[in-house]
């Protein structure tokens, strides 16, 4: 704008992730594309993003915040979850809500590109969310994985349940059948734990959340822990034809097999997002929640 001097840039090469299935996403990448540039801000797509725009600059999805200062996913959780899921700490991620609920999102479509001057230069807020290290002992799937929802341990079948062992810090706690399990980050908590009728945890809290999926007895009830808790879940028993399976935020899984201990504890490496000054957790909660306030 004529006269009025635009802030100095804290962000000067955007990656931009987009919804692949939907047109809203696409085109606002490439209004938001055409608008960076205009402010001399360098732009890169993720490998999906840009072939489905018709872009040559790409990077594969779950490495695209290491080339980047700031990554704007433009979609839903589930996209957001596939980038900050391997986000380096140091890159924030910027959720631009084009789905339905968008929980993890900081801002809706509408504000994209009237809140872009701001973006750039840092007015919005670093929330910087726990996330998980998973690691399955052995096996072919042997490793460690990292997670920002959950990671759930839950049968193939609908109609059989498995019996799963919990271990605290190293000392058993429980054993009990159940449909699963899921082991919760305070992000996550809004999620499947949710569903499972587990607690809402405030992010800041440095605590997580075991949560049994459908438990065969009354006793077992959803347990809150310290962030500094080593989780260990084994399978101790299950149906001979059906599997139990491991899986990351709902997007990457495999079977484990019986008596393979998965670790859960909380990761070194947090994920920063971004989030608007004026708006705080329970904003958020009391609209994607409709309390009515």
């Amino acid at each position: 704008m004529k006269g009025k001097r635009r802030r100095a840039l804290k962000f000067r090469r955007v990656g931009i992730v987009a919804k692949l299935s939907s047109r809203e996403a696409l085109k606002l990448a490439v209004a938001l594309e055409s608008a960076l540039k205009r402010r001399g801000v360098a732009v890169a797509f993720d490998a999906a993003t840009a072939v489905s725009i018709g872009r040559s600059d790409r990077h594969p999805t779950d490495r695209i915040a290491r080339f980047c200062d700031l990554v704007m996913v433009l979609g839903g959780d589930g996209t957001l979850l596939s980038v900050a899921r391997r986000a380096p700490s140091s890159t924030p991620v910027l959720g631009i809500n084009v789905g339905i609920l968008g929980f993890l999102a900081g801002l809706k479509r509408g504000e994209a590109l009237s809140r872009l001057d701001e973006v750039l230069a840092g007015g919005f807020r670093d929330d910087r969310r726990l996330r998980l290290d998973v690691t399955v002992t052995d096996g072919p799937h042997k490793g460690t994985y990292r997670a920002l929802n959950d990671a759930v341990l839950a049968k193939e079948a609908i109609a059989r349940i498995s019996t799963f062992s919990i271990s605290l810090s190293g000392r058993r706690a429980a054993e009990f059948r159940a449909d699963g399990i899921i082991v919760s980050t305070p992000t996550g908590s809004t999620a499947y734990n949710l569903s499972a009728g587990g607690p809402i945890l405030h992010p800041a809290l440095p605590a997580l959340v075991v949560t049994p999926i459908c438990p065969h007895t009354l006793a077992a009830r959803p347990l809150v822990v310290p962030a500094a808790t080593a989780i260990g879940l084994t399978v101790t028993n299950r149906p001979r034809r059906e599997g139990v399976y491991l899986t990351l935020d709902g997007q990457e899984g495999f079977p484990i097999g019986r008596g393979t201990t998965v670790e859960v504890k909380a990761s070194p490496s947090r994920v920063t997002l971004l989030r608007p000054p004026e708006r705080d957790h329970f904003d958020n909660l009391a609209e994607k929640l409709s309390w009515g306030v």
